[in-house]
């Protein structure tokens, strides 16, 4: 059955949104971005903001969920695509070298989880959008990358390490931003991999 011309307004107009707010939190930030701002670049009242997200939070998190979930879906159907289980830490490594690069959405990342982190309601979505990213293909990303035979006790560690990478990321991004001749990709690309192979090869 298609889509009625309703249905279709209003995916143009949410793509629009989303569009335009990738483009003004990218540019100001989360805690600066005003949704009159937003609006105006989508070419819309705030109003049509409202009409599809409650509030500013709403809206950065379907972005993330539109951008970053996308994003992480793609890099799951190539390693669930790879049949050898001991190559698809390989396809994760270089996909993580490629985010590193990626200050913008790193950074932006980092500031909303310390937002969030004194408001529960924002974190508990926050967290449901981690458990969308780890189980959206109806698998457990941790056994999509290590295999299906793992102990409670090893993908709990699994996990951990995994969480842990990713904070490492986090930081790095932002000393990157502070110190980028002691910080280019030249000289962090290596630490990165020594990491990568400690606490994922470990």
């Amino acid at each position: 059955m298609g889509k009625t011309k309703h249905q279709v307004r209003t995916e143009e107009t949410k793509a629009r949104i989303l569009d335009a707010a990738e483009a003004v939190f990218s540019d100001q930030g989360f805690e600066k971005t005003q949704l009159e701002e937003v609006a105006a670049r989508a070419g819309y009242t705030r109003g049509a903001i409202y009409a599809h997200y409650a509030s500013k939070e709403d809206l950065f998190l379907a972005l993330v969920e539109q951008r970053v979930l996308t994003k992480f879906n793609r890099l799951r159907q190539v390693i669930e695509a790879e049949p050898l289980v001991n190559k698809r830490p390989g396809i994760f490594r270089e996909w993580i070298a490629a985010q590193a690069d990626d200050h913008t959405w790193g950074t932006l990342m980092l500031e909303f989880k310390l937002y969030a982190l004194r408001r529960p309601e924002s974190r508990e979505k926050l967290l449901h959008l981690y458990d969308l990213m780890t189980k959206a293909s109806g698998k457990d990303f941790i056994e999509s990358l290590f295999g299906a035979d793992l102990d409670k006790a090893t993908r709990a560690a699994a996990e951990r390490r995994l969480v842990i990478l990713g904070a490492l990321l986090s930081a790095v991004n932002l000393e990157s931003l502070f110190r980028p001749k002691l910080m280019s990709r030249q000289h962090v690309q290596p630490v990165l991999d020594e990491l990568f192979e400690a606490l994922i090869h470990a």
